[in-house]
């Protein structure tokens, strides 16, 4: 072959039409400008092969780390030129194999090769206008591989990656990767990544085939986004959560399970090696039943011990066998549909955007991976679409959903000045968003954060599985080794140990406590701490602490302004039909309004909803228009002179318009309260305006849990004097009050209450600390501005008294779920024991029956699941932009009906009927 010296301006692609393996110096690559690979000798060899599809360069230090400077450099600029579909890069080897996309056109692919690795960086970022893009695209490829598998290199769309596309149709495709085979913890972080990636539907991955099949929503997500963060997201996935439980102890016991039924009925000459198996298999157990004996404690590994010995005396180890594998599979499959209901539970929480639309400084709107957005940089956000930050709007107006990331029921009308959240869904209208939080520190990311992964830590029913059971191996131990003393009868001794008390209470306490942190969550009440779900029941004395919300009030009309020649009561009927009756907090202040002034409720047609108004026609036909102030101001509406002058001088009134000294917008202090002003057939009749100067939202939450429990206590504690602290809280019904305290001295009021204290207050506030970790369990009102920094146990996102009474209604039902499972897991045992005595059960038959009960416990509990993720899907459905849904402009719900059937569980109300219909008869 031949080998020639290239002169010092020649490069390794001199040639346009190659025929044969050329060997040539490294210093060639050294007349690259910016890309000399330091370490290369002069004398070692860099040989090409020209293929016919393709380019094969053989370079022992440039391919053996491809994620070094000097590689990626290299990546970016071959990637520059679009005839390059793919590079192949084989470490072990130093190998580099480019394939084109064409191949009708190889000289021309050479020269601009040629031409692409020679030309200086500042001349390439000037002539190559989509070379700062790859370079973008080659910085977030994962080349750091942890396998000697080669690294391919593809282009997918405008973007590269390390995967590979097995199969692509519309909303599914068929990924592989080679770090995925045989890595069942890789593929397990992986399941939890794409569970957090917006528009993921479902998958299925395979460590086999190292590959996974993701199906997804195409309007909210394709390819080239999903590939790029699952690039950015490999350090996680190789180096994340932990992984999935082992299961050799599984495929183990359901080894010997098959054995022992082979040996027992079929073939004796195997009972010897299963029950040498069996031994092998519990000598765990038996080494810690030596450890409790020394210490003189009896525990479960006692008993387990027990049954190993009467299984060994007896030779027959396939009922031992069949109790093992049922105490593997039980929580093996426990722990699976924990894990999968986690995943579509929490999905509003974890969930995050992958991309956002950036807006450049020229105004031109660009898409970037969302882990390149910085803090103050602008978004803008379309309708249909999910809000990928938390930030201010600047600009635009919309109609945003927030029910699964807060809990609040329906769309919220998002002006400039208004907070916004991310996984919020804007159902309507356009906003731009100046970023304030991104990822794991927005609302949602904090939450999901929060939220537990597989096995729910810190559990206390947990722990009382494990106190109960071993409550019971005493006594079962004493009547069976009783039994053996006076009787000689291995029988039924054998089978009294044999029970699983358990398998059934662990279960049940964990897919319990994920039904009700989750059901809990879709209401707006955070856990921080899991724990406090199971502590909630046994507290009683509600503290009230100074920052607890309790002079807080419910929304109600103040003031109805009119038009020249308008009445007020025609102004508040046309407000009110537009909202089904009673459909929130806004919709009941009308309806009760309405009541009073005697108003009636007009018979309406074609309502239909957009960005900040309801429009609806009237009997009449004529087109009746319910707004908001932005919705007023940004389509110019002509408001009469004299009623925008009273409006203006109304303190109850506010306007967009209103600036501050630096002609910035002046946000609402509450969007929930701003006015509504009614327009028909773009005349404008008048405004109703909002304050909250209702009743006082604590009277009737102090009602509902005195009437729910008679021992129920209520205490004020307060820095106020003793008179002002007394007529706060006696205005809700608190009796218990005192005033002029300090911190100290709250927390010895606390300590003093004991644990069936509750903390009620501010939790963000530093004073609020020492009280919380006075008491057995602290409940925050601050709401979600503060979450990141809220120290108590449980935070209500919604800053009001109103989640308390269906706070205390989950705590007694999780209390309720777990008394179920025992009272099953109890009667099926004892069943056991006293047909082991009088009905002569063996072993098998008391080994099948106590896991039917634990059967019927997995059973059930899976199925609340089942109903509840039903429940949330179902309304997450719904986020599709609409063209009629009975919606307050300001707040507002399309489920109506259920929300109302829900308080009504809550506050020991009558079942209400579903939401009003469009059409309303007078």
């Amino acid at each position: 072959m031949a080998t020639r010296a290239i002169p010092a301006q020649e490069t390794i692609l001199s040639k346009a039409k190659p025929s044969r393996q050329e060997w040539v110096k490294p210093s060639a690559l050294a007349t690259i400008p910016d890309f000399a690979p330091p370490s290369v000798g002069a004398n070692a060899p860099l040989r090409i092969a020209f293929q016919k599809n393709g380019l094969t360069i053989w370079h022992p230090v440039l391919f053996s780390d491809p994620a070094s400077e000097q590689g990626r450099q290299f990546l970016s600029r071959i990637f520059s030129v679009e005839e390059i579909a793919s590079v192949e890069i084989d470490r072990t080897k130093g190998v580099g194999r480019l394939r084109y996309q064409t191949v009708a056109k190889i000289p021309e692919i050479l020269r601009k090769l040629r031409h692409i690795l020679t030309v200086p960086a500042p001349a390439l970022r000037k002539s190559q206008n989509g070379h700062a893009l790859v370079s973008e695209s080659v910085d977030g490829l994962f080349l750091e591989t942890t396998t000697k598998a080669p690294i391919r290199i593809a282009r997918v769309g405008s973007a590269l990656s390390t995967w590979q596309i097995r199969h692509h149709s519309p909303g599914r495709v068929h990924l592989a990767h080679p770090i995925l085979r045989l890595r069942k913890d890789v593929a397990y972080r992986l399941e939890e990544e794409l569970t957090a990636v917006q528009g993921v539907r479902d998958f299925k991955t395979s460590v086999l085939s190292s590959s996974i099949v993701v199906r997804y929503n195409p309007s909210r997500l394709d390819v080239p986004r999903l590939l790029r963060h699952l690039e950015y997201s490999w350090p996680r996935l190789i180096n994340g959560l932990e992984g999935p439980p082992p299961s050799t102890r599984f495929f183990a016991s359901s080894t010997m399970l098959a054995l022992a039924f082979t040996g027992q009925y079929f073939v004796p000459a195997l009972t010897p090696f299963v029950l040498a198996g069996l031994a092998v298999y519990s000598f765990q157990n038996v080494i810690n039943a030596v450890k409790l004996l020394r210490r003189r404690k009896i525990g479960l590994p006692v008993l387990y011990t027990g049954t190993l010995t009467f299984t060994v005396l007896s030779g027959q180890p396939f009922a031992a066998t069949l109790m093992a594998t049922f105490m593997q599979l039980w929580p093996r499959w426990a722990y699976l549909t924990l894990t999968k209901s986690q995943r579509r539970l929490f999905a509003a929480h974890r969930q995050r955007a992958t991309w956002a639309r950036r807006v450049q400084a020229d105004g031109r709107v660009r898409e970037i991976n969302i882990d390149r957005l910085n803090i103050g940089d602008l978004v803008a956000v379309n309708e249909g679409e999910i809000l990928p930050v938390d930030g201010v709007v600047v600009a635009g107006l919309a109609a945003v959903d927030e029910e699964a990331v807060t809990g609040r029921a329906g769309a919220l009308d998002k002006a400039v000045g208004d907070t916004v959240y991310a996984a919020t869904f804007v159902k309507t209208g356009n906003i731009t968003v100046r970023v304030s939080k991104v990822g794991v520190n927005t609302l949602a990311g904090f939450i999901g954060e929060q939220l537990p992964h597989g096995r729910i830590d810190r559990l206390p029913s947990s722990a009382e599985a494990e106190q109960v059971a071993t409550r019971m191996v005493t006594p079962a131990l004493a009547l069976s080794g009783l039994n053996l003393l006076i009787t000689g009868d291995v029988q039924p001794s054998q089978s009294t140990i044999r029970p699983d008390y358990a398998t059934a209470p662990r279960l049940s306490a964990q897919l319990g406590a994920l039904h009700d942190l989750s059901d809990a969550l879709r209401r707006g009440i955070v856990f921080r701490d899991p724990a406090a779900l199971v502590r909630l029941p046994t507290t009683d004395i509600y503290v009230f602490d100074d920052s607890a919300a309790l002079e807080r009030r419910r929304i109600a009309v103040v003031d109805i302004f009119t038009a020249k020649g308008v009445d007020a009561a025609s102004v508040l009927s046309y407000a009110t039909s537009a909202f089904p009756a009673y459909q929130n907090n806004r919709a009941r202040a009308l309806m009760e309004e309405c009541l009073k002034q005697g108003a009636p409720l007009l018979e309406i047609s074609q309502r239909s909803r957009q960005a900040g108004v309801i429009t609806y026609r009237d009997a009449e036909g004529r087109l009746i228009e319910v707004a908001t102030p932005a919705y007023v101001e940004s389509k110019g509406v002509k408001v009469p002179s004299a009623l925008a002058a009273t409006v203006a001088a109304a303190p109850s009134a506010w306007a967009p318009q209103a600036r501050n000294s630096r002609q910035k917008a002046v946000p609402h202090p509450e969007p929930q309260v701003r006015p509504l002003w009614v327009i028909r057939d773009g005349v404008v009749l008048g405004v109703v305006t909002f304050q909250r100067n209702g009743e006082l939202e604590g009277a009737e939450v102090i009602a509902t849990l005195r009437a729910r429990n008679a021992k129920a206590r209520f205490v004020h504690i307060s820095k106020r004097p003793q008179a002002v602290a007394e007529a706060i809280a006696g205005a809700i019904g608190i009796t218990t009050v005192l005033g002029g305290l300090d911190t100290a001295a709250k927390v010895k009021v606390l300590e003093k209450l004991g644990r069936r204290a509750l903390w009620i207050g501010d939790g963000s506030l530093p004073e609020s600390l020492p009280c919380i970790k006075a008491t057995t369990l602290s409940i925050s009102v601050a709401g979600t501005a503060t979450v990141p920094v809220d120290a108590a146990n449980v935070i209500l996102l919604q800053p009001s008294l109103l989640g308390l009474v269906p706070l205390r209604r989950l705590g007694r039902r999780h209390r309720a779920l777990l008394k179920d499972g025992y009272r099953w897991v109890f009667a099926a045992n004892l069943f056991c024991v006293a047909g082991a005595f009088f009905g002569n059960f063996d072993t098998l038959a008391v080994a099948l029956t106590s896991n039917f009960a634990t059967g019927y416990v997995y059973t059930s509990h899976r199925k609340l699941l089942n109903d509840l993720i039903t429940r949330m899907e179902a309304k997450m459905a719904k986020q599709v932009p609409f063209e009629s849904e009975d919606h307050d402009p300001q707040e507002g719900t399309s489920d109506a009906g259920a929300h109302e059937q829900e308080r009504a569980e809550d506050y020991g109300e009558q079942d209400l009927d579903a939401p009003a219909p469009a059409e309303r008869p007078i």
